[in-house]
């Protein structure tokens, strides 16, 4: 793992920034501990964090999908491109290393990319290191492909955050926790019976047609043909009931990214300390993914990753100068 990162951790841990808070297991925390209490605040518990970002504006309808980029992608990203619609994606580290090209695409298409982990793994289960491995590394791969954008917006994998992992995100890489108030359970797909085509749509339908106080942020993914299908499916209806539809950054006016307005706009250079920083090779070697692995201790089976390393090579082949080097004394110095 980069110097810069364990310095930026070890700064803000010094600093009183990063809660000592006993690691869970999957989401679970020992006897004794309450998950709703102000020290802890798990998310996976439904308590809100400060900061956190739950419900959009009323009348609003959030975009966004997780789990991605998979093969069922492109269906997905030619239905959001044809009917203009902008999404937030919170793409897995390692699955953009699978799919670079599909992770391009979405954001040629002028859709943003955002944080759901190197590995996708329980994170308050996880040691504070391991954590900045998980952040950093998606980050990283995500900045690489986007023109040097660095990522504003975090999804947990499972909702699993804490104080402990908020803290992580914010005060080491400025990001910002987005939860959902509604889930689709599309992920169950051709795994849970009692979840189906039907039942989704039927979800979908009650809440589009729903109240409008507060708005719609929907949990969707891209993992299979069946979830994607949903929304498309979905769609004509959030139109004709009038919903203010937006990907996440824009439902509060917010930039898409730390240094950037949005795709197409200017990347700001935060040239304040660069003295030390490393150059971390996504090139056929897989040094990001390797050292994400090892660090985290994954033992995740996606195959995809390995598999297609070598056409990541051919879009990513340049070592990329980390950016946390730049970024984090404005991100940690902020918090005082």
């Amino acid at each position: 793992m980069p110097q810069e990162w364990i310095d930026a951790l070890a700064k803000a841990v010094a600093a009183g920034l990063i809660p000592n808070i006993t690691l869970s297991n999957q989401g679970t925390y020992p006897k004794g501990i309450d998950p709703m209490s102000t020290e802890v605040c798990s998310s996976t518990d439904q308590c809100r964090g400060d900061g956190d970002i739950w419900d959009a504006p009323d009348g609003m309808l959030g975009v966004s999908f997780d789990d991605g980029p998979t093969e069922h992608s492109p269906k997905l990203y030619d239905f959001l491109k044809a009917q203009n619609v902008k999404a937030t994606h919170f793409f897995i580290g390692e699955q953009i290393l699978g799919f670079s090209s599909y992770a391009q695409t979405a954001f040629q298409n002028g859709d943003d990319l955002a944080v759901h982990t190197w590995t996708h793994r329980y994170m308050t289960g996880l040691t504070n290191a391991e954590a900045v491995a998980e952040f950093g590394y998606t980050m990283q791969i995500i900045s690489d492909i986007t023109g040097g954008r660095i990522p504003k917006f975090w999804r947990p994998p499972y909702g699993d955050s804490d104080n402990r992992i908020r803290a992580i995100a914010k005060h080491i890489f400025g990001l910002t926790q987005v939860d959902w108030n509604q889930d689709t359970n599309d992920w169950q797909l051709g795994e849970t019976a009692s979840v189906t085509p039907a039942s989704i749509a039927a979800d979908l339908k009650k809440w589009i047609t729903g109240p409008k106080s507060p708005g719609l942020i929907i949990l969707e993914h891209e993992l299979s043909d069946g979830s994607v299908q949903a929304f498309i499916d979905a769609y004509p209806l959030m139109k004709s009931n009038g919903w203010d539809i937006r990907n996440i950054p824009d439902l509060f006016n917010q930039p898409w990214y730390s240094n950037s307005l949005n795709d197409n706009t200017t990347v700001s250079q935060l040239d304040i300390v660069s003295a030390g920083s490393e150059s971390i090779n996504l090139s056929s070697t897989s040094s990001a993914a390797a050292a994400a692995a090892q660090t985290s201790g994954s033992t995740s089976s996606n195959a995809s990753a390995n598999n297609t390393a070598k056409q990541n090579a051919a879009t990513q082949g340049a070592t990329a100068k980390s950016w946390l080097a730049l970024l984090a004394p404005l991100v940690v110095l902020a918090a005082f």
